[in-house]
């Protein structure tokens, strides 16, 4: 007889407070390969064996369609099943030819030579928030977080989609609703805003528009033969908007955290803040659990039985701290001969913005150590508080002083 997984009490909901989550998912794998966590009204299981995330993250059983979804599962997320994302398939719940034929569209935008066209704004916005970072400094410290990890790759994802300025507060507060609301009244709140902000620019006001990624999915809707439709539209923009910066903010936080709360940082290469950028992508995964996959059918894992519908969550935090890959993973250590890490996700699914998300936070560091060579930490490193809350983590705030005083 097959075994089954192991239960462990273990809420991936820590709601609207303080509490890290990572900890207790890299630790899951002291409980074994595949464990089973409270869902619902239901179990969901959690892999979190290295090799097997790696496995299970190019599996085709293991599908990101919500139609393999049990009957009970709510996705309290609103990635899965809710009204907003129901209108038509998108890039992060599509699989096979459906999802190579979004994929492509997305590369509109970030396909490699984009991505490298995106440079000099990139340079240019981070210049400006830190010129008002230096200015709201003086001797006091100023919370980076919300000075320029936030306001950048938020700025940018609206820009490279052509959404009016006067839209970011909105979306900014959606986003806040939807992954760190705590109550699901809150969330779905949140994703009614979003959605309603994207569509009403789009149907009401298409001529606030910037020439971007929706004027250019805009124009696929009237090729002949269409390309695209506009309910496609109207619901791939929001699910740009919402990893497109708050995933990116949370990397951009924590490497200048890391940063500041190392040895030295004085005279950084950029193969160091390179290296830097990677390792805070391996030791804090904004979204430390990739999000809901599906069994496609009856399968095992390490021996244990998955029946069809399982909600599967790959534990990409445990993967990223495999200390046989990574020697002491719970260290910061940007100069190690190998940082392997799966936070992008592997296979098709591999996140289509790596590339935008590494420019920014390069970009972000290498600006601010030329423009801040002397600043510290305001606060011992100790002193840092993480939320995670569903799917996502971040620092909460990082408050610096940008001078030695």
């Amino acid at each position: 007889m097959t075994p089954e997984a192991p239960f462990v009490e273990l809420s991936l909901d820590r709601g609207d407070g303080d509490d890290d989550l990572l900890p207790d998912l890299v630790a899951l794998r002291e409980h074994g390969p595949v464990v089973r966590v409270r869902q619902g009204s239901g179990h969901a299981w959690v892999v979190s064996d290295p090799d097997l995330v790696r496995a299970v993250l190019t599996d085709p059983r293991f599908s990101k369609e919500g139609r393999h979804a049990p009957p009970w599962f709510v996705d309290e997320s609103g990635l899965i099943g809710s009204a907003e994302t129901a209108a038509a398939s998108d890039i992060v719940t599509s699989e096979g030819e459906e999802h190579a034929r979004l994929r492509k569209l997305h590369l509109l935008a970030f396909s490699p030579a984009r991505i490298r066209a995106w440079s000099a704004t990139v340079e240019a916005i981070t210049g400006r928030l830190l010129d008002a970072v230096q200015s709201a400094g003086g001797q006091e410290p100023v919370d980076l977080v919300a000075g320029l990890a936030y306001p950048l790759p938020l700025e940018i994802i609206c820009t490279l989609l052509g959404l009016p300025a006067d839209t970011r507060p909105v979306l900014r507060g959606a986003s806040e609703k939807i992954f760190y609301g705590g109550d699901a009244s809150v969330r779905d709140e949140g994703r009614e805003l979003l959605y309603r902000t994207v569509a009403e620019v789009i149907d009401r006001h298409p001529h606030r528009l910037a020439t971007g990624l929706i004027t250019d999915l805009l124009a696929l809707t009237r090729s002949d033969p269409p390309q695209a439709t506009l309910t496609e539209v109207k619901a791939w923009v929001p699910s740009l908007v919402l990893p497109g910066h708050e995933s990116t903010a949370s990397l951009i936080s924590a490497a200048l955290y890391e940063l500041l709360a190392g040895p030295t940082h004085l005279g950084a290469t950029p193969e160091f803040v390179e290296a830097v950028v990677e390792e805070a992508l391996r030791r804090h995964p904004p979204f430390p659990l990739a999000t809901w996959r599906f069994a496609a059918q009856h399968c095992t894992l390490a021996g244990i039985d998955v029946p069809v519908g399982t909600p599967v969550l790959v534990n990409l935090a445990a993967a990223n701290h495999d200390p046989r890959v990574h020697p002491r993973p719970e260290r910061f250590l940007p100069d190690r001969p190998v940082i392997d890490h799966v936070t992008f996700g592997l296979g098709s699914h591999y996140c289509v913005g790596a590339g935008l998300a590494r420019l920014e936070a390069r970009t972000a560091l290498k600006a601010f150590l030329r423009r801040f060579p002397e600043a510290r930490l305001a606060e011992p490193p100790a002193a840092a508080r993480w939320q995670t809350d569903l799917l996502s983590r971040r620092l909460i705030a990082l408050p610096v002083l940008l001078t030695p005083g």
